[in-house]
């Protein structure tokens, strides 16, 4: 059973869900399908080739394939975009209290994954945004000049290149 809350959240022409999941979660194989995954009919799942996009930003999750004992530890930073993940029977134990967010393919409103790059700075790093950047601050805190912005919240750079510098570590994506 799911005992965690998702919070649906505006980027960019998407939509996506923050989760918060506390520690000693066990997703199994059914909640696993009732979460943030694409069945086939076959009933299989796969993160990238269902257009799934998933981010962690803090905490620890381990993901094994019952099938296979093949087991992926998740953590911060990690994110689904060019990961193939095999199809099979899988269970996902929290091991820290986990913070990430998912988009699931119903939720893109069409927006390509090619449209879509997972972007972060560690705390105290800097990066330029160009002009026409959009980037979904999903969380932590940054600063652009003297405004500290926190996410999750969407940021458009549209008048001249932006300096960015990271409060906390922050993460997010970019779309084209």
């Amino acid at each position: 059973m799911m005992n965690y809350e998702q919070k649906p959240v505006r980027a960019f022409g998407t939509i996506a869900l923050l989760l918060d999941i506390p520690a000693g979660t066990i997703l199994d194989d059914v909640d696993v399908r009732k979460g943030c995954f694409v069945v086939q009919p076959d009933g299989t799942y796969n993160e990238t080739r269902d257009k799934f996009v998933w981010m962690v930003f803090s905490g620890h999750m381990r993901h094994t394939h019952l099938d296979t004992n093949e087991v992926t530890e998740r953590l911060a930073g990690y994110c689904s975009l060019g990961i193939y993940d095999k199809p099979g029977i899988t269970r996902v134990d929290v091991i820290e209290n986990t913070k990430m967010m998912c988009i699931p393919p119903q939720l893109r409103n069409g927006v390509s994954l090619n449209d879509i790059a997972p972007w972060q700075l560690s705390a105290g790093e800097s990066a330029a945004l160009p002009k026409g950047t959009k980037l979904f601050l999903a969380s932590g805190t940054a600063q652009i000049g003297n405004v500290q912005i926190t996410g999750p919240r969407q940021i458009s750079v549209t008048t001249g290149d932006k300096n960015i510098k990271a409060v906390n570590a922050v993460y997010g994506l970019t779309f084209a």
